[in-house]
């Protein structure tokens, strides 16, 4: 093992759990902004969060593939 390998593994673990962080923030986080907005607002919003919350979890699904693409090979 090379000190590189050993950084890119660090850096891969680190941007994974910070996606999967996120994704969880954003999956479980307080719907405060539908006391506020219109019902046409409340409905954009819900589509651009539901939208946000799929890409983060394909983002967070293909960092976990890689990170344990890594371990394993």
């Amino acid at each position: 093992m090379t000190a590189t390998w050993i950084l890119n593994t660090i850096g891969l673990f680190t941007m994974t759990l910070g996606t999967l962080l996120i994704l969880l923030y954003l999956w479980k986080s307080p719907r405060f902004a539908e006391n506020w907005l219109s019902p046409d607002g409340q409905r954009a919003y819900a589509k651009h969060r539901r939208l946000l919350i799929i890409s983060v979890g394909l983002l967070a699904a293909w960092l976990l593939v890689q990170y344990l693409a890594v371990i394993l090979v």
